[in-house]
């Protein structure tokens, strides 16, 4: 097993940043989420934030009509879209948009990166719901930038996705092929990212340490606070999602996920009544590509 990792030093953040560019977050994302977590978030406001961006309005209205949310009637402005959806959930498909335009690699497609994103982020959600301990916010945010590392250091080695093979292939941690290659990783690049995104601390060590299994061991008060929770929660997340995909089942969920699965208290039968009520929200997504 791998140790669990301290916050990033300013050395290894410098050593990092040397050869890899990491996005700074539009400025508009940073206003809309700064209003939308205070204590009573001005409507108006937000309104006037999101319709200052044409296309990122559209979209967001797009988005909110679409069959996924099944809404009654068509909204056709962007504060419709918050009365109806909510101003976290606005926020979250803003958050999605932004985070998609910022980590767009040129002459590659990531659909099925995105795609596979969406649906982790759906599924955290959904997990922090049943254990009630863990916002689901905050479980969303998690999910959606755990893996966003990936698409960064695609584009900073030619030879990432052989990497990508060989970690999926391998039957010890992704993180460990990824800094024998490339010196780096997936988890701590996304984790500068989400510090540069302004997410809360808690998350920004999560998506640092969401391959650090000892997490799930160990109880020390982070392990048994919310990076831990949200380790385990990934884990599951992963499991889920492989399982939906029909794709292979990693092996940090081979070697640990009965363990993941006891430190969030779900038993054999649960967690497989859990997967088939996710499922469903899951063929919807895919269906309408959110």
């Amino acid at each position: 097993m791998t140790e669990i990792q301290t916050q990033p030093n300013s050395e290894q953040v410098s050593q990092v940043l040397v050869n890899i560019v990491i996005p700074p977050c539009p400025k508009i994302v940073l206003a809309l989420v700064k209003e939308a977590h205070q204590e009573d978030p001005d409507l108006m406001t937000l309104d006037k934030l999101l319709s200052g961006d044409v296309g990122l309005a559209a979209a967001v209205i797009k988005t909110a009509n679409s069959p996924y949310y099944g809404l009654n009637r068509k909204v056709q402005a962007v504060k419709q879209a918050m009365m109806v959806l909510g101003i976290r959930a606005v926020t979250n498909i803003v958050t999605f948009l932004a985070l998609q335009k910022a980590l767009a690699v040129p002459a590659a497609s990531l659909d099925r990166f995105w795609d596979r994103t969406n649906y982790h982020a759906i599924v955290c959600a959904r997990l922090a719901k049943y254990l009630r301990f863990i916002s689901t916010e905050g479980a969303y945010t998690f999910g959606l930038f755990n893996d966003c590392g990936m698409p960064i250091l695609i584009q900073r080695f030619p030879d990432y996705k052989e990497t990508l093979r060989l970690a999926n292939a391998a039957d010890r941690p992704f993180v460990e092929v990824e800094n024998e290659r490339h010196q780096t990783s997936h988890a701590l690049v996304g984790s500068i990212l989400a510090h540069s995104w302004q997410l809360p601390e808690p998350i920004c060590k999560a998506i640092r340490d969401h391959h650090c299994m000892e997490l799930l061991y160990e109880e020390t008060s982070e392990a048994q606070g919310d990076v831990g929770a949200l380790a385990a929660i990934s884990l599951i997340a992963d499991y889920i999602v492989n399982d939906f995909l029909e794709a292979k089942q990693e092996a940090e969920w081979e070697q640990h996920g009965p363990q993941a699965m006891a430190y969030l208290g779900f038993g054999v039968e649960e967690l497989s009544e859990i997967r088939l009520d996710i499922t469903d929200e899951l063929e919807e997504a895919r269906a309408y590509r959110l």
